[in-house]
């Protein structure tokens, strides 16, 4: 079993490491805080903690060298308004997701930063956590978006097909206007 040390020494190792401490220490100090009954407190640790274990199996699978084989999500819906195609590793979608949770979870630290420490304290790596996360889903998407080719992104393909149908109409609908404005001439 061979541990690949470099790949925590990347940006991206660096940014991972840095969303594991924060989540540690943002779920740890509000949950050491005077009120324990409060939703917006518990919110704050449920996500501490589920960031904090994440980012734990994430590292893992860093050390262990298994970040290329993350699983892949094939995205293809061919419906007649909307169509939608595309990839996404689970990785990009849990950076997506957690940023913006992470984001409220800040806001709700903040609400009770006044006279507690503690909370003060949830409240700056909450935010230390949701930029971490942001940056992390850029750089993973950039990664994946370089690995597919300029040409196929990573994220979802929407075409509107409805939009083109409506566009085809109009130009007939005028074409047929205009015939009939010849035809009374």
């Amino acid at each position: 079993m061979d541990l690949d040390i470099g790949a925590m020494a990347t940006t991206r190792g660096a940014l991972l490491s840095a969303e594991w401490f924060a989540s540690l220490v943002m779920f740890s100090t509000m949950a050491s805080a005077s009120k324990h009954n409060d939703s917006a407190r518990q919110y704050v640790v449920a996500i501490g903690v589920i960031m904090w274990l994440i980012t734990s199996a994430l590292a893992v699978c860093y050390l262990m060298g298994y970040s290329s084989q993350l699983p892949m999500i094939h995205l293809d819906h061919q419906g007649p308004v909307l169509q939608i195609t595309g990839k996404l590793t689970l990785e990009l979608v849990y950076y997506a997701v957690f940023s913006f949770l992470s984001l409220v979870a800040f806001f709700c630290a903040a609400s009770h930063a006044q006279g507690s420490g503690n909370a003060a304290a949830s409240a700056f790596f909450a935010i230390v956590v949701a930029v971490s996360t942001l940056c992390s889903l850029f750089m993973t998407y950039r990664d994946l978006a370089d690995e597919m080719g300029a040409g196929n992104g990573p994220i979802l393909q929407v075409r509107h097909t409805m939009e083109n149908q409506l566009k085809r109409k109009l130009s007939h609908l005028s074409l047929s206007l205009m015939m009939q404005k010849c035809s009374r001439i």
